[in-house]
């Protein structure tokens, strides 16, 4: 790590670690910054926001947009880390169907979907403080082979020094983050910032802004650091009251401006460049709110143009019950659509394959257990 790019004293100490090198241990929050220069990136985040959340309260059932975009949320997330899979993939492995050839990635994917829902639960009773946040790690690698994990237990602090760079070599590090103990008082203080009533004096997006950056200077697990910080974001959001149902999500944007993402951050522990960042992260919010809406109005024209086709048939009401199925898990078994809708295996099976003839849920493989079929214009939607 180079130590001279390390210019403001007021971000955090240089301590030494291991094989002679130093490591950065960045302040207690809050900090002294001058918002001035972001204001009007805050004002217009701020009606987006507003923007976003009234939407979200009409939504009939929040749901229908909720899970598709948790899925791309986690795909996007991870595909930063360089985690790999496809939605189509994703949703058929939630959905039980078998493959033994599917990459371990697609596991690790759908972790971090469990992982995210794991916290609005558990933000239900708790603030999110390390409890939370060692739950969030824990759920996001378990099960995981040891070769995509390592030796660590999931759910744990680190016990060692770890360090950020493409060799394996500390001295090579670009980013050397708090050694142990120091990042155990860096969280702990980070708890305490996270809960405190008056948001540091900051203005809510802001302080989010900044506790994910805290969050990922300290870097507190062996892995899993970028994924856990990301998936703090909207839970940030929702205890905040910021955003009632949990509707934004950023990591799209931080994928598509990956370099930005890491730069700016960095620059803040080496020149105290708080401006950069926080312009930088509310113009992620903006952006992501955008694209949050534009995906409401895909989906609320796609769920419409479904129960067209579906309006003159006889049991269109049953269809309609499981077409609205489909926008949370967006694959379906024939004894699934029996279960939803009450109806006999083989009235059950006369409905599905009535969707199938409006063009609204495509066949799988024959030989595929269970037998599925899934809605290919719904998986489109949030692929594309």
């Amino acid at each position: 790590m180079d130590i001279a790019a390390f210019k403001d004293p007021s971000t955090g100490t240089l301590v030494p670690t291991l094989d002679g090198q130093f490591a950065f241990v960045p302040s207690p929050l809050p900090p002294k910054i001058d918002l001035a220069p972001v204001q009007q990136l805050l004002s217009q985040a701020d009606r987006n926001i507003g923007e976003l959340k009234g939407i979200g309260k009409y939504l009939s059932n929040p749901y229908l947009l909720i899970r598709p975009l948790q899925r791309s949320e986690a795909i996007a997330s991870s595909n930063i880390e360089g985690t790999y899979t496809s939605l189509s993939e994703l949703i058929l492995l939630e959905a039980g169907v078998e493959n033994r050839q599917r990459p371990s990635d697609t596991f690790e994917v759908l972790n971090y979907v469990k992982a995210l829902r794991k916290g609005r639960e558990m933000l239900a009773t708790l603030p999110l403080a390390n409890r939370v946040i060692l739950n969030l790690h824990e759920t996001l690698l378990t099960r995981l082979p040891k070769s995509r994990r390592g030796h660590f237990t999931p759910g744990q602090f680190r016990e060692d020094q770890n360090y950020i760079g493409r060799q394996r070599d500390i001295s090579k590090a670009r980013f050397v983050p708090p050694p142990p103990p120091r990042h155990l008082d860096c969280m702990n203080q980070l708890e305490r910032f996270i809960n405190s009533p008056d948001l540091g004096g900051f203005p809510p997006l802001v302080f989010i802004a900044l506790v994910h950056y805290q969050f990922e200077t300290i870097h507190p697990f062996p892995d899993g650091n970028g994924r856990v910080g990301r998936i703090m974001i909207p839970l940030l959001l929702e205890q905040n009251g910021i955003m009632d149902q949990p509707l934004l999500y950023m990591s799209q944007f931080f994928e598509d401006r990956r370099d930005e993402y890491v730069d700016l951050m960095l620059n803040v522990s080496q020149l105290g460049s708080w401006a950069d960042w926080i312009g930088f992260f509310l113009e992620g919010v903006i952006a992501s709110c955008k694209r949050t809406i534009e995906t409401i109005e895909r989906i609320n024209s796609l769920l419409q143009d479904y129960k067209d086709r579906c309006s003159q048939a006889r049991s269109s009401v049953l269809l309609i019950q499981i077409v609205e199925k489909l926008f949370e898990r967006p694959v379906m078994t024939i004894p699934e659509a029996q279960a939803l809708t009450g109806l006999s295996y083989r009235a059950a099976q006369n409905n599905i394959e009535r969707l199938v003839e409006y063009g609204i849920l495509t066949r799988g493989p024959s030989w595929q257990r269970p037998r599925y079929f899934v809605a290919t214009e719904l998986v489109e939607l949030f692929e594309g």
